[in-house]
């Protein structure tokens, strides 16, 4: 197992490096750049140029991605060196650097919120979104599973036709949607749950941990519904269709043959190996849900993630929009390497090594 995960961590370093490479290139293809405008208005060519030099932006593509992935004291060290590269004369002008490099945890400095380093930004977001990614995907489960299996073992009867209802209900009806109503429902008329924010600003117990009181969990209840609802719609669903599968094999006849009761038969036998579909779904959505969402996270004024990945893109904060999605792709190899481990567990046929 060991050996899987180092061989499996190694791999995605260039996997990584490779991503955040293309968005690098890719936002600096769309037209205007962060120093343009200054709101409505044009900077000076003057100012823009000085801004410009005091991220790189003059740099050659090659050593600005040099320079956030390694430092610029590691690409002027370069340059003392083999000063006959292409570029090195620029980067000889401009000592003074600004990142410390991302081998380094340095995710360097926001170009539009000044004094602002994207650690300090990311420090103070990602908790909050993990939060709610966290206890989203919980609610997902709590209900989707159950919802499922009491689906395919009630085939064809009414109880297999409302949780069949409920969750193309729960698919069909957005968190855009489903927010304001619990808003309009439990905050405005009856008045038991604040409308926004969220409990507890950081810094919390071992970065993630909130204090886990009242006060936290009525902020919690609102947002986390509203975005629960829809990921256990689809956890049920993909429940159902698998169990229904399994249910029909050799081996679970063979089980009931056997006098096996029926809830061992399900539990033990049936269950887990229809739960690997399930598992799949939930790397990228573990992924997708903890980083941030942006509607649900707007609705209720959350200081998550979400804002970030939408305001980096608008105001073309190159370094930003970078960090934030190489968290995103170290999220979604972590939650796909977790998949795997898990497949081994839920299948003992399924080997790693």
């Amino acid at each position: 197992m060991l050996s899987y995960i180092i061989r499996r961590t190694l791999v995605s370093i260039p996997v990584i490096l490779l991503m955040a490479f293309v968005v690098f290139y890719l936002i600096r293809q769309v037209p205007a750049g962060p120093f343009d405008f200054v709101g409505d208005r044009a900077l000076p060519p003057a100012i823009r140029e000085n801004l410009e030099k005091r991220y790189h932006l003059d740099w050659p593509l090659m050593w600005q991605f040099t320079s956030y992935v390694v430092g610029d004291d590691v690409a002027l060290g370069v340059c003392n060196v083999a000063g006959f590269i292409p570029g090195c004369d620029i980067i000889k002008e401009t000592p003074e650097g600004v990142s410390r490099g991302l081998i380094r945890g340095d995710l360097g400095e926001s170009m539009k919120q000044r004094g602002r380093s994207i650690n300090t930004i990311v420090g103070n977001s990602f908790p909050v979104s993990l939060q709610l990614g966290i206890l989203s995907i919980i609610l997902g489960l709590l209900i989707g599973i159950p919802a499922g299996v009491l689906a395919a073992l009630r085939q064809n009867s009414w109880v297999d036709y409302l949780a069949s209802f409920v969750a193309v209900l729960g698919l069909s009806i957005p968190s855009m949607v489903i927010g304001p109503v619990l808003i309009v429902v439990f905050a405005v008329k009856l008045g038991w749950l604040p409308a926004a924010q969220w409990g507890a600003p950081p810094p919390y117990t071992l970065g993630i941990i909130p204090p886990l009181t009242w006060d936290f969990f009525k902020h919690t209840i609102m947002p986390v519904i509203a975005l629960g609802t829809g990921l256990s719609a689809s956890i049920a669903r993909l429940t159902r269709a698998s169990l229904l599968q399994v249910i029909r094999e050799d081996y679970i006849r063979t089980a009931r043959a056997k006098g096996l009761k029926e809830r061992v038969v399900i539990v033990r036998h049936a269950l887990k190996n229809s739960l690997i579909p399930v598992v799949t779904i939930l790397g990228p959505m573990v992924a997708g849900v903890v980083t941030g969402t942006f509607v649900i996270e707007l609705i209720f004024a959350i200081p998550g993630m979400g804002k970030y990945f939408i305001d980096s893109i608008t105001n073309r904060d190159y370094t930003l929009i970078t960090s934030v999605s190489v968290i995103y792709g170290v999220l979604l190899v972590a939650a796909n390497m977790l998949v795997d481990i898990t497949y081994g567990w839920l299948d003992p046929r399924i080997r790693l090594d």
